[in-house]
């Protein structure tokens, strides 16, 4: 059999968006229009934002699961959660970068330079994401420890998370592949394969961790062996499919260069230091305050975070990813009123859903929680976190939109700079709102909300002086 795209034309998913017109090999065709710029941002975001919120299912999934384990198990997922941030800020020094390159590539027609950076991402990834879970595993014991764990929590807590640095390399390998989808402009594929792979991590879960259809029940580390296999099984899939379908056949055969792969993490790795700062100071953030707190706002913490704003976060993120795929390819093809008009779309798509967002944390916090917990004082911890950082939704939309569309463009250093400055000032923040204000949780979360006002500030500052649509911005290197 001959290629799909050479004998029949592009499969369906390998279309681009309607406002777009250009081959599977040439260079992007400038917009049409406002019109045509909104029509293609938003059919970039609505699959995106899909893809999240099924990704985000692996969280809810683990929650509601392991409910019946008990207080401890849904404390033991809270103190994992920005352990698992900080997992996907390694991850995200190569999908990052790989996303701003093909994007590059993909919007300039040069599909020689995007086979080689295809390789040279695949091929890295096996290296990095394997030492990655080495270390990990080795480090599970001091890392949750350094969470503020203790007693039945902590054990469990260290069950799961040295389980998902054993299947870490399936799963980091999902967010690779669908940061290449990204960059070619497609967003449909990724969103069924995040589809096919939560529906199978909900299969899996209830019957790795209580032992169904005969099976041993594995507990919470069934939960983390069910998100492995899911992601990795998906992730796998995509592979075939960008190989068969998307003109990259052959391209695993190349040879990987030292040259791109330092490009990629160039612009990979600021970005990765910042999400990796982020859930450092979180972490911290945890152990200085919110340990001393107990364990019911730990709980508390898992349910509005990992059960409830997890989804919503989602919502206003998939705009925002969207800008950096529609930026990245429209600056490659020299298109820059159209990467202008479009990015700025997205940002009017992710502010408005971070307002309904934020109404709705305010009106249906207590209805939301009661899903995940039967405990009320759990559940009052859980209705005050979101009653809070609901005030944040709209900065937080905001400010990761413009993020997303500096790391499209490639420019990302100043940005991972004060985003650092930013997350390191919550965790004294914190503490003295929470503590010497004698404001407990409550001042916790006031804490986040206030940094992630002045960080915006900042933000709007920046990106006013990158200049990032202007045809005379420094370009990047080839």
């Amino acid at each position: 059999m001959g290629n799909y795209a050479h004998d029949c034309g592009p499969p369906p998913w390998q279309r681009e968006p309607a406002a777009v017109t250009t081959s599977s090999r040439g260079p992007l065709a400038p917009s049409a229009g406002l019109r045509a710029s909104i029509r293609e941002a938003l059919q970039l975001s609505w699959p995106i934002t899909l893809s999240l919120l099924l990704h985000a299912g692996y969280r809810v999934n683990d929650q509601f699961w392991v409910k019946d384990l008990g207080p401890d198990a849904q404390a033991a997922m809270g103190l994992t959660s920005f352990l698992l941030i900080l997992n996907f800020a390694f991850i995200s020094l190569l999908s990052t970068g790989t996303l701003a390159r093909v994007a590059k590539f993909a919007g300039a027609g040069s599909w020689d330079k995007l086979r080689k950076s295809f390789c040279t991402a695949c091929y890295s990834s096996l290296l990095w994401f394997g030492l990655i879970a080495l270390v990990g595993w080795s480090a599970t014991p001091w890392l949750v420890h350094q969470s503020g764990g203790s007693g039945q929590a902590a054990a469990l807590a260290e069950e799961y998370l040295g389980t998902i640095y054993l299947v870490l390399p399936l799963i980091g390998f999902k967010p690779l592949i669908d940061s290449i989808f990204f960059g070619l402009g497609n967003t449909v594929i990724p969103m069924f394969l995040a589809g096919l792979s939560v529906a199978l991590n909900a299969i899996l879960n209830p019957v790795l961790i209580y032992g169904w259809w005969g099976l041993p029940a594995m507990g919470i580390e069934g939960a983390a062996w069910s998100t492995g296999i899911s992601r990795g099984l998906s992730a796998l899939i995509g592979i075939f499919i960008l190989l068969r379908y998307f003109d990259l056949k052959g391209s695993l055969r190349e040879h990987p260069t030292w040259l791109e792969l330092k490009r990629i993490c160039r612009i990979g790795g600021p970005v990765a230091f910042s999400h990796a700062t982020y859930a450092i100071c979180f972490t911290l953030i945890l152990k200085t305050s919110v340990a001393p707190l107990g364990p019911t706002v730990q709980a508390g913490l898992a349910v509005g975070f990992n059960g409830i704003e997890s989804l919503s976060y989602c919502g206003l993120m998939g705009p925002a990813m969207a800008s950096a795929s529609l930026v990245g390819r429209r600056l490659g093809a020299k298109d820059f009123v159209g990467a202008r008009r479009g990015a700025f779309a997205c940002l009017s798509m992710s502010v408005g859903f971070a307002a309904i967002t934020s109404v709705v944390f305010l009106t249906a916090g207590h209805l939301l929680s009661d899903i995940y917990t039967d405990d009320l004082i759990i559940l009052a911890e859980a209705v005050l976190y979101l009653h809070i950082v609901a005030y944040s939704q709209i900065v937080t939309a905001a400010d990761s939109t413009l993020q997303q569309m500096m790391a499209g463009a490639g420019r990302t250093v100043h940005m991972a700079i004060l985003n650092i400055c930013g997350y390191i000032s919550r965790v004294p923040l914190a503490f003295w709102m929470s503590a010497s204000l004698g404001m407990g949780a409550a001042g916790i979360w006031w804490a986040l909300n206030i940094a992630n006002y002045l960080k915006l500030g900042a933000i709007l500052i920046l990106f006013r002086r990158l200049h990032i649509f202007s045809p005379t911005q420094p370009s990047t290197d080839e």
